[in-house]
C-alpha cells in the first residue's frame, strides 16, 4: 500500500514538473525569453519577441525606436504576438485568418531552429517577410510556419535558422502627406531594418551566425527585400531571394500626392470624427483602423496606401533611378515571378461582357485604378499597353486563357507591369555587379483553382508545406525547389542546377514539377521592353 502512494506521489510530482518544465531560454538584450521545443516537429522555437517599443499612443506614425532597457525576469515566448492592424475579411478569400489578435502593438519576431541547437552552431540565418500589397499581412499566418524549411535543413545536411517578421502595414506603416515629418515616412519599412538590426544583435545567442543572414519576402515582402537592396545597409545581411517582387513598389508618389482630393490622406481627415478631449487618443485609435478598413475595401485589391519617395527619407528618389543607376547593393540574388502573377488581382474586370471601345475603355481604368496618382499618366501608353495587349488574344495568360477576353487582358498586363517587369529590370542591370539567379514558376499544382493559373502566391505551400493531400504529387519538386534556397543560405549559390544570369546567356530556370531547367528570358519581352522605359516608369512613378 504504501508503495503504491509512494509510485502515486512520485507520478503525480514528476507528472506536474514535466507540466511546467522549462523550454530553451536564450538571454537577449532586451531580457530572458523562454520558447517551446517539440521532440515531435524537431525544432526549438520562441513566437511573439518584441524587437522594438510598442509604436501607440505618441508612438503611432513614428519612425521605431529600439528596446534601450533589460527587463528582468524570464519572458515566455510561446506564441504569436499580435498581428499589425489591418481587416480580418478580404474580397478575394472571404474570412482571414491571421494566427493571432489585431493590434497596433505588433512590432515582433519568430524564431525556428533545429531542436537542442548549440549556442555556438554557427547556424546559416533566413529571413522572412511577408508579403499583402504593404496593407495586410503577418508572420502569424499559419502558411508562414518555419518548421517544415528548418526540418527539411536538417534533413539534407543543411541546418538553418529561420525568422519572420511583422511590421506595421496601411496607414499605420505608410501614412504619407506632405505634412508628415520626413524621418516618419515609410515607418513599415523601417521597421523592417529594425528587426534586422535587432537580428543582428541578438541571432548568435540562438546559435545563428549575423554574418550569414539571408533576407526572404514573397510580393510585398519581395518589395521589401528589393527595397532592403536599394536603400539599405550591407551590414544586415548577405543574400537576398525575392519570390514575385512587386518591384519594389506598385507606385511610389511623393507624399503630397496623398493629399490631394479623394487621395488616402484627404480620405482619412473627411472621414475622421473624434472630438478633442482626454478620450481622443482612445477614439482616434478605434477611429482609424475602421475608416483605414473601409477605405482599403473601397479601392481595387485594397491597394491603400504604398511607400513613398520623398528628399530627407531614406527611400529618397525613384526606385528606378537607383537600378539603372547601379546604386544598390551588390550581393548574390535569387529572383522570379509565377506565370500567371496578374490573375488574382484581375478578378475585379471578370464577367462584365464588354466589348470594342467599351472593352478599351475598361481596360484604362482598371490600369489606372492600380496607381497611387494617376494623373501622370498619359493617353499614348494607355493607348499603347490597348495595342500590347489586344482584345481576344488567346495567347494572353495561355496556357490558362479564360476567354474572358477584359480578364485575360488585366491579367497579362498587371502581370507584366507589376511582377515580370520589374524583375528583368532589376536582373539586367544587377548582372555583371552580382550574382543573379532568377526563374519563372510554371507548375500548376493540382487542387488549385484552374482559371487563375499559376497564380500569385500559388508556390508558398510548397517552399513552406505541409503540401496538400491532393497535391501529394508535388513533393519531390517541393524538396528540389527549397534545397536550392537552402543551398543559397549556406553558399549563396543555389547549386550546379540553376544558372547564373547573365546578360549574355539571358538563361532563368524554369521551375516545373517534370521539367526544371534553363529556359531564355524572352518571353513577353516586346511587353515588358516598354514598361521598363524610363519614360513609362516615370508616369507610372516607379
Amino acid at each position: 500500500m504504501r508503495s503504491s502512494l509512494l509510485e502515486s506521489l512520485l507520478l503525480i510530482t514528476y507528472g506536474t514538473y514535466c507540466a511546467y518544465a522549462s523550454g530553451p531560454q536564450v538571454n537577449l538584450t532586451t531580457g530572458l525569453f523562454e520558447g517551446v521545443s517539440s521532440s515531435k516537429n524537431g525544432t526549438d522555437r520562441w513566437l511573439g519577441i518584441p524587437y522594438s517599443l510598442p509604436p501607440i499612443g505618441s508612438m503611432r506614425f513614428k519612425a521605431p525606436r529600439a528596446i534601450a532597457e533589460f527587463s528582468e525576469g524570464i519572458q515566455t515566448a510561446y506564441s504569436f504576438g499580435n498581428a499589425c492592424s489591418q481587416p480580418l475579411t478580404s474580397e478575394l478569400t472571404g474570412t482571414v485568418n491571421l494566427g493571432a489578435p489585431v493590434s497596433e502593438d505588433c512590432l515582433f519576431l519568430n524564431v525556428w531552429r533545429p531542436e537542442n541547437t548549440s549556442v555556438d552552431a554557427g547556424l546559416p540565418v533566413l529571413v522572412w517577410i511577408h508579403g499583402g500589397s504593404y496593407n495586410t499581412g503577418t508572420a502569424s499566418d499559419p502558411t508562414y510556419d518555419g518548421t517544415g524549411i528548418v526540418n527539411r535543413s536538417v534533413a539534407t545536411g543543411r541546418p538553418i535558422i529561420f525568422v519572420s517578421i511583422n511590421y506595421r502595414l496601411n496607414t499605420f506603416g505608410f501614412l504619407a502627406s506632405a505634412d508628415m515629418p520626413v524621418e516618419d515616412l515609410n515607418a513599415g519599412i523601417q521597421d523592417q531594418r529594425m528587426a534586422l538590426q535587432f537580428i543582428q544583435d541578438n541571432i548568435s545567442h540562438f546559435g545563428g551566425d549575423p554574418l550569414k543572414v539571408t533576407i526572404w519576402g514573397q510580393s510585398a515582402g519581395a518589395g521589401s527585400v528589393e527595397t532592403h537592396i536599394l536603400y539599405g545597409d550591407s551590414s544586415l545581411f548577405r543574400g537576398a531571394i525575392m519570390n514575385s517582387a512587386t518591384g519594389p513598389f506598385k507606385t511610389a508618389p511623393p507624399p503630397s500626392s496623398y493629399d490631394q482630393p479623394g487621395k488616402p490622406y484627404d480620405l482619412l481627415l473627411n472621414a475622421t470624427s473624434c472630438e478633442a478631449g482626454s478620450s481622443s487618443v482612445e477614439c482616434l485609435q478605434q477611429t482609424l483602423m475602421n475608416i483605414t478598413n473601409t477605405l482599403m475595401t473601397d479601392v481595387l485589391n485594397g491597394q491603400l496606401w504604398e511607400p513613398t519617395v520623398a528628399a530627407g527619407n531614406f527611400i529618397s528618389v525613384e526606385p528606378s533611378e537607383k537600378i539603372f543607376a547601379g546604386d544598390f547593393l551588390h550581393i548574390p540574388v535569387i529572383m522570379g515571378t509565377n506565370l500567371n502573377d496578374g490573375s488574382l488581382f484581375s478578378i475585379a474586370v471578370m464577367n462584365l461582357g464588354l466589348s470594342g471601345s467599351a472593352q478599351d475603355a475598361a481596360l484604362d481604368k482598371f490600369m489606372l485604378s492600380t496607381i497611387i496618382d494617376n494623373s501622370t499618366v498619359t493617353s499614348d501608353v494607355l493607348l499603347e499597353n490597348n495595342a500590347l495587349y489586344p482584345a481576344d488574344d488567346t495567347s494572353l495568360g495561355a496556357p490558362f486563357n479564360t476567354g474572358d477576353s477584359l480578364f485575360d487582358r488585366a491579367s497579362a498586363w498587371y502581370g507584366d507591369a507589376y511582377f515580370l517587369a520589374p524583375r528583368r529590370l532589376f536582373v539586367e542591370q544587377a548582372a555583371g555587379l552580382q550574382p543573379v539567379y532568377a526563374y519563372s514558376f510554371q507548375e500548376q499544382i493540382p487542387g488549385n483553382i484552374e482559371f487563375l493559373g499559376v497564380y500569385h502566391a500559388s508556390e508558398l505551400p510548397l517552399l513552406f508545406g505541409p503540401i496538400p493531400a491532393v497535391a501529394s504529387v508535388e513533393t519531390e519538386f517541393a524538396e528540389t525547389w527549397q534545397d536550392f534556397y537552402l543551398d543559397f543560405v549556406h553558399d549563396l549559390n543555389p547549386g550546379d542546377a540553376w544558372p547564373q544570369y547573365t546578360n549574355e546567356s539571358r538563361h532563368i530556370l524554369q521551375l516545373r514539377r517534370d521539367n526544371i531547367t534553363a529556359i531564355p528570358d524572352d518571353f513577353n519581352s516586346a511587353s515588358t521592353d516598354f514598361q521598363n522605359l524610363p519614360e513609362v516608369l516615370l508616369e507610372w512613378q516607379k
